[in-house]
């Protein structure tokens, strides 16, 4: 299945710079620092591939989320509730992605503007699904399954 619409994340400067900085962390700690410092730039490294979105796909149903590790996250359209847009502090114009349940998801697309309006589209399309073509015969209501009631048990005395 191809998706919607595909975007890449903004590049954003802290990226490369939070990297060196887990670089820098590990060697010096191979070079006499002890093993804190090792340990410290590993936690970094893993925690940036783990955390930084690099691509955004949108098919008919859901939004895929993709990161640096082998690592994606599946919202399907029916659980978000509003997207919207932002002006981050250091992030600049983002998406924001409010879903039922959970949290708020804030991505950054590099066109934030485009990718806000296909996802309004998916939205929409996902709440309002082309109704099914019409049969010949009407469909069959429900079996409703009844309980017996259990036999009370009586307390002995």
């Amino acid at each position: 299945m191809t998706p919607v619409h595909t975007d890449t994340r903004k590049f954003s400067f802290f990226d490369p710079v939070l990297l060196i900085m887990a670089g820098i962390m590990v060697v010096q700690g191979f070079t006499g620092g002890g093993e804190l410092p090792v340990l410290v730039g590993i936690g970094l490294a893993v925690f940036l591939a783990f955390t930084k979105h690099t691509r955004y796909d949108l098919y008919g149903d859901a939004l895929v989320i993709r990161y640096w590790a082998p690592r994606k996250i599946v919202i399907p359209l029916s659980e978000i509730k509003d997207v919207g847009s932002v002006k981050l502090p250091f992030g600049g114009p983002s998406v924001l992605v409010h879903r039922t349940r959970g949290r708020v998801l804030a991505i950054m697309p590099k066109d934030p503007v485009s990718f806000l309006a296909h996802m309004k589209t998916g939205l929409e399309a996902a709440k309002h699904p082309p109704s099914p073509p019409a049969e010949d015969e009407p469909p069959r209501p429900p079996r409703v399954r009844r309980r017996r009631p259990r036999p009370r048990r009586q307390n002995p005395s």
